[in-house]
C-alpha cells in the first residue's frame, strides 16, 4: 500500500516509478454565506456551550433568537464584544437579569469567540442553512471542525496508468493521508468524457509541483 499526503483545500498530485499518476482532491461541500443573524446567534450558542434550540426566522421584531440550556454572562454579551451592531438587549438582560456588568465579561467573551472561531463559522453555516438548530447539531459542528483539525475528509483520488487507463473513486483521508491501492484495476474506470479533463488537471498540478521542486 502506497500513502499520499492530502491537502484539505487544494489538489495533490504524485507520479510513481512505474509511471502511474495519482490526484487526490479534497472533496469540498458548497455551502450558503452566512448572514448577520446567523453570526450574531452562533456567537450565543458557542460561548452557551450547550443550548435547547436557536434561531434565526423572525418572530415578530425578533430577527432570531438562542435558548441556552443555562444563560450566562459571558455567552449574553458574545457578540456585543465582537463588535455586533443591534445588542442592546443582549446587554440589557446581562446587566438587569443576570445582574452583571457586560463590561467586566466582554474579555472573557472574545477569547471565548478566537479560540473557537472554527466552531463559530461552522455554527453559523449550518444556522444559515437550516435555520433553526438543536444541540445535536452543535454536536454535529464541532465534530466536521475536529475532523478537519484532524486530517479527516472526503477525497476524490483519480489515478491514470502509464497506458493511459484512468480510474477514480473517493475515499476519507486520516491524519492528512490517504491510502493508495497497489492494484489500480480495483476502483471503478470513468468514462471517456472526463478523461481528458481529469489528464489536463493532473499535468496542471504536476507542472505546478515540478515548478515549486
Amino acid at each position: 500500500m502506497e500513502r499520499l499526503k492530502v491537502n484539505p483545500s487544494t489538489p495533490v498530485t504524485k507520479i510513481f516509478e512505474n509511471g502511474t499518476k495519482v490526484l487526490a482532491k479534497p472533496v469540498i461541500a458548497t455551502h450558503l454565506t452566512p448572514g448577520d443573524t446567523a453570526w450574531h446567534e452562533a456567537k450565543h450558542v458557542v460561548t452557551a456551550e450547550n443550548i435547547i434550540d436557536a434561531t434565526i426566522i423572525p418572530n415578530g421584531s425578533v430577527l432570531g433568537s438562542v435558548r441556552p440550556v443555562k444563560m450566562t454572562a459571558i455567552s449574553a454579551v458574545a457578540p456585543a464584544a465582537d463588535g455586533h451592531v443591534g445588542t442592546g438587549w443582549d446587554l440589557f438582560v446581562t446587566q438587569n437579569y443576570l445582574g452583571v456588568d457586560p463590561g467586566s465579561v466582554m474579555s472573557a467573551a472574545r477569547s471565548i469567540l478566537i479560540s473557537k472561531s472554527n466552531e463559530v463559522e461552522e455554527v453559523a453555516t449550518m444556522l444559515q442553512e437550516r435555520g433553526t438548530i438543536h444541540q445535536t447539531d452543535v454536536n454535529e459542528a464541532r465534530n466536521n471542525v475536529k475532523n478537519r483539525q484532524e486530517g479527516i475528509f472526503p477525497v476524490e483520488v483519480t489515478s491514470v496508468s502509464s497506458s493511459g487507463d484512468v480510474y477514480s473513486y473517493e475515499t476519507t483521508s486520516f491524519h492528512g493521508e490517504v491510502v493508495l491501492p497497489i492494484d489500480y484495476s480495483t476502483p471503478f474506470q470513468i468514462g471517456n468524457e472526463d478523461k481528458q479533463e481529469v489528464l489536463e488537471s493532473i499535468e496542471i498540478q504536476s507542472h505546478v509541483i515540478s515548478n515549486l521542486l
